[in-house]
């Protein structure tokens, strides 16, 4: 392999893991994320669909190693979100990117005591 199909792959997973970081919100990890988890699928993915291939042509196997790239990107991105996302709520962490939830207050309790009065008006009104 040379550098341009190397170079051709980790683009490639970087640009897959981002759309499916995109498009299943709840496995997103964030534009870093999605890019680190889609480079290192992009790594493994495009030389591994143009080995299982045989292909021999420079323009097929460029078009397999895009596609087996961004396909292993997306692949490892979502693994990835879903590792997260397990470890998130085994520890209690509940995280939610499509809506925002806001819990109500609780109501405030009102002290039944009055506050004490001042010296003007112990005695009633001055004259």
């Amino acid at each position: 392999m040379d550098f341009a199909s190397i170079l051709t792959s980790l683009i490639a997973g970087g640009v897959g893991g981002n759309i499916a970081g995109s498009l299943l919100k709840k496995l997103n990890l964030g534009p870093l994320g999605n890019t680190i988890a889609g480079v290192v699928g992009g790594a493994l993915g495009g030389p591994a669909v143009v080995n299982m291939m045989g292909v021999t042509d420079t323009a097929t196997g460029l078009l397999g190693n895009i596609a087996g790239s961004g396909i292993g990107g997306a692949v490892v991105m979502i693994l990835a979100g879903l590792v997260k996302n397990y470890f998130d709520k085994r520890a209690g962490k509940t995280t939610s990117t499509t809506t925002n939830i806001t819990r109500e207050q609780p109501p405030q309790t009102v002290s039944k005591t009055s506050p004490p009065k001042s010296k003007d008006f112990q005695d009633g009104p001055r004259p």
